[in-house]
């Protein structure tokens, strides 16, 4: 597959238009499962606060646990069939909900499996999707593409849960689920019109197909290996950590101890989400104000920032709803700068033929992180109590831009290799 580039918008360029609109109903539909499916679980299964969590849990573990095999499988595969199957998958998956609940058949342990097989086929369709963008549009218009699919994806997570609030309130949560999986498959049908693609070359010189575990070594190796992969790598380790501990208390804070009503946290979560959108919008012009390096120290110094304003919040009021507003804006508007710079940079640098392998270690360690952080901030919230998991996460949040304002990162302005990268990197840098 060959990129084509041509001038002027992205949206010229007919192969990522129909991309981006793949993903960007697919985006819609996940973010009203996101709503529908605790839903189905709490109201209709009348499942327990374990079976809640176990049911979050399911999300994101698949990436702890294959992640990085399916990274070796991207770098051995054409990657537009593995997109198109795993949506498909998700598509079968999820449609059995609804079925299963018209027949009064369903059961929370089908929601988990459903849950589990739908969180496996996320970890093929990310590592994969990642892998096939650079050849799509070209590297030098990684960043723009990047940007055009995280403002689809904060976009969804603004419209998504007002709208599959209003369905569930026509119909029940798990007829809603039934708009997540017809997503898939619309998804599905569009990425078959897209440029067939072939396996990755293995590099020049490699002799003979390597074993699965010399192939996780050369993964690793690389983001090791480069200083900037390896700096950014363990700063979104912080990230998601911290990051997940206070969004395990968010909203029973917000309930429990400011004291704000349901309806207003509501629409703080929505602020919040503009706030990832507007970042999402910006991070293009960020990067060719600032640079790469200090964009990437505010972006993650900003939630920081955001939610220790959010620790002061206290009482029903228009007041204190405001200011958690503004607290949740400015905590969410960094996250997507970080996603689409770090990204965009790591398709840049990295050979085709390790893009699988080296997408599937930086998100196996992100996205699983995520559920530890989830259980910290319970732990922090159970033994310190909900303001202070806040504070103390907040504070957390701090160490990624410490990690980046301390590292090579810092004085990158473009999406190219330092000066002072080692001369036996091996990976080959992209033109912007």
């Amino acid at each position: 597959m060959e990129a084509t580039r041509p001038p002027g918008s992205l949206f010229k360029n007919r192969a990522f238009a129909l991309f981006w609109a793949s993903q960007s109903v697919s985006f819609l539909g996940t973010q009203i499962s996101y709503v529908a499916l605790p839903l189905t679980a709490v109201v209709v299964l009348d499942a327990t606060p374990m079976e809640a969590g176990l049911l979050g849990a399911l999300e994101s573990l698949p990436f702890l646990l294959f992640g990085l095999f399916v990274g070796v499988l991207v770098d051995r595969r054409a990657r537009r069939p593995l997109l198109i199957g795993a949506n498909l998958i998700r598509f079968a998956a999820l449609a059995w909900i609804p079925v299963a609940y018209l027949l009064d058949i369903l059961t929370i342990a089908q929601l988990l499996l459903v849950t589990f097989l739908v969180g496996v086929m996320t970890v093929f369709f990310e590592i994969a999707y990642m892998s096939y963008l650079p050849g799509l549009v070209g590297k030098d218009r990684l960043m723009e593409a990047n940007g055009r699919l995280q403002a689809s994806a904060s976009t969804a997570e603004v419209a998504g849960p007002g709208i599959a609030g209003g369905l569930i309130g026509v119909l029940s949560a798990p007829l809603v689920i039934a708009v997540d999986a017809v997503s898939y498959l619309v998804s599905a049908l569009t990425l078959l019109r897209l440029p067939a693609d072939k396996a990755p070359r293995p590099e020049a010189g490699a002799e003979g197909k390597q074993s699965v575990w010399a192939s996780l070594r050369e993964g690793f190796s690389l983001v090791g290996r480069n200083p900037l992969l390896r700096w950014c790598t363990i700063a979104v380790f912080f990230l998601s950590l911290f990051f997940s501990s206070v969004m395990a208390v968010y909203f029973i804070y917000l309930i429990d101890e400011a004291g704000l009503s349901s309806t207003a946290v509501g629409l703080i979560v929505a602020v919040g989400s503009v706030g990832g959108l507007v970042g999402a919008l910006l991070s293009d012009r960020l990067i060719t104000w600032l640079g790469v390096g200090p964009t990437l120290v505010a972006a993650v110094a900003l939630p920081g920032f955001g939610f220790l304003l959010l620790a002061t919040v206290d009482g029903n009021s228009l007041g204190a709803a405001v200011l958690a507003g503004v607290a949740t804006f400015i905590g969410f508007f960094g996250i997507p700068v970080w996603d689409v710079t770090v990204i965009s940079f790591r398709q840049t640098i990295t050979p085709e033929h390790l893009q699988g392998r080296v997408n599937a270690t930086v998100r196996s360690l992100s996205w699983g992180t995520l559920a530890v952080g989830s259980l910290m901030g319970g732990a922090l919230a159970t033994g310190l109590g909900l303001r202070q998991t806040v504070v103390i996460s907040a504070i957390g949040l701090f160490v990624p831009s410490l990690i980046v304002l301390l590292s090579p990162v810092r004085r990158m302005r473009r999406l190219e290799m330092p000066e002072e990268t080692p001369t036996d990197d091996p990976s080959p840098v992209g033109s912007h």
